[in-house]
C-alpha cells in the first residue's frame, strides 16, 4: 500500500492546499530551513495550510551542506527549534557535491544529525538519489539504522497525480523504503508549476495508528531493538500483525489470546518464521526492518 504525498519549498510559491488535498494528494513533506539556517520563506505558510486543509504532514526536510559533525549537530538543532514542539519527521537529504567522497566520514556526519534529532524525541531519516546512494551509503548499509526516501524519476515527462510509475523502477535499496520520489514534473491543482511526486510507504497520521488496522500504537523507537527491549502494547502491536498474517495462532492451546503483550516462546517463533518468509534475517529480533515488513504487508 502506498499513498501520494508532493514535497514542496518556497520554489513553489503560495500554495492552495484546499485544491492540492481536493486534487487527491495524501501528505506532504515540507522544506523547513535554507542553506543559511535561516526559515524556508514558506515553510510556515505551509505548515498551517496543510494543517487547515487536514493534510498530514509526512515531514519536513533540510537540504544538508555539513561536511562535519559539528556542522550536522548545528543543523539538526536549528531544525529542531524551528519545529519548537511540533511533532513531525526529520529528513536529512544529503546529495550535494560537497558531500560526495567523504567515505565514512558521511555516515558519521548522518549518524551525528540523527542523535540530535532523536534525542528530542522525533523520528529521523534520509532522503537521497538513487546514485548517490549507491555511490555513497550502500557500502556502509550496516552502520546505517533509519528509513530511506529515494528519488528515481522513471519517466521524463509531465505527471499529473493519477499517473503511477512503473513498480519495476521502484528503487532497491538495503533498507527500509519509506518514500519513493518518481517525478519532479508534477502538476497539481492548486500548485502554480513543477512539484515533486512520491509514493509514499510510511504512516501519515500522527496518532501513530498504521492502516493497517493495528489497535495498538506503532512502537515510538523501533530502530535497532532487541526483543527484550520491547513490552506490552509494543509487542501487543508485533503480535496483532503476526496473528493477521498467519504467523501466530490468535489462541494459543490453553485458549488464551496470544496478543497478550509478553514475548514469549511462541511470539519468538513467529517472528522469525515472518522474517524467514519475507527473506530477512531471521534472528527473532524484532528491529526496525521487522517492523516495516510486518506494518507494510
Amino acid at each position: 500500500m502506498s499513498s501520494k504525498v508532493v514535497d514542496v519549498s518556497s520554489y513553489q510559491g503560495t500554495i492552495d492546499w484546499t485544491k492540492v488535498k481536493a486534487s487527491g494528494v495524501q501528505g506532504a513533506v515540507l522544506k523547513i530551513i535554507r542553506k543559511d539556517l535561516s526559515l524556508d520563506r514558506q515553510f510556515e505558510n505551509n505548515w498551517q495550510g496543510c494543517t487547515k486543509a487536514g493534510l498530514p504532514v509526512a515531514g519536513v526536510y533540510n537540504y544538508s551542506y555539513a561536511v562535519t559533525e559539528d556542522k550536522a549537530k548545528r543543523d539538526a538543532w536549528k531544525v529542531i527549534t524551528v519545529l519548537s514542539g511540533r511533532k513531525a519527521k526529520i529528513w536529512l537529504d544529503v546529495e550535494d557535491a560537497c558531500q560526495q567522497g567523504l567515505g565514512y566520514g558521511l555516515v558519521k556526519i548522518i549518524n551525528a544529525y540523527q542523535t540530535e534529532v532523536e534525542s528530542a524525541g522525533l523520528e529521523f531519516g534520509v532522503y537521497t538519489g538513487l546514485s548517490f546512494y549507491n555511490d555513497n551509503l550502500k557500502p556502509y548499509a550496516d552502520q546505517l539504522c533509519f528509513h530511506f526516501w529515494i528519488a528515481r524519476y522513471p519517466l521524463n515527462k509531465l505527471m499529473d497525480i493519477s499517473i503511477n510509475p512503473p513498480e519495476e523502477k521502484k528503487p532497491l535499496v538495503k533498507h527500509p523504503l519509506e518514500g519513493w520520489q518518481y517525478s519532479s514534473k508534477g502538476r497539481i491543482p492548486g500548485i502554480e508549476g513543477n512539484v515533486d511526486l512520491n509514493l509514499w510507504y510510511g504512516r501519515l497520521e500522527e496518532n501513530g495508528v498504521d492502516f493497517q488496522g493495528n489497535p495498538y500504537p506503532v512502537p515510538e523507537r523501533v530502530l535497532c531493538l532487541k526483543k527484550t527491549q520491547l513490552h506490552g502494547n509494543d509487542v501487543k502491536w508485533i503480535q496483532y500483525h503476526l496473528v493477521r498474517l498467519g504467523f501466530l495462532p490468535a489462541e494459543n492451546s490453553n485458549g488464551k489470546n496470544n496478543i497478550d503483550g509478553i514475548f514469549g516462546r511462541a511470539t519468538d517463533k513467529a517472528v522469525r518464521q515472518a522474517q524467514a518468509y519475507f527473506g530477512v534475517a531471521a534472528d527473532g529480533i524484532a528491529g526496525d526492518v521487522t517492523i516495516y515488513i510486518l506494518q507494510y504487508n
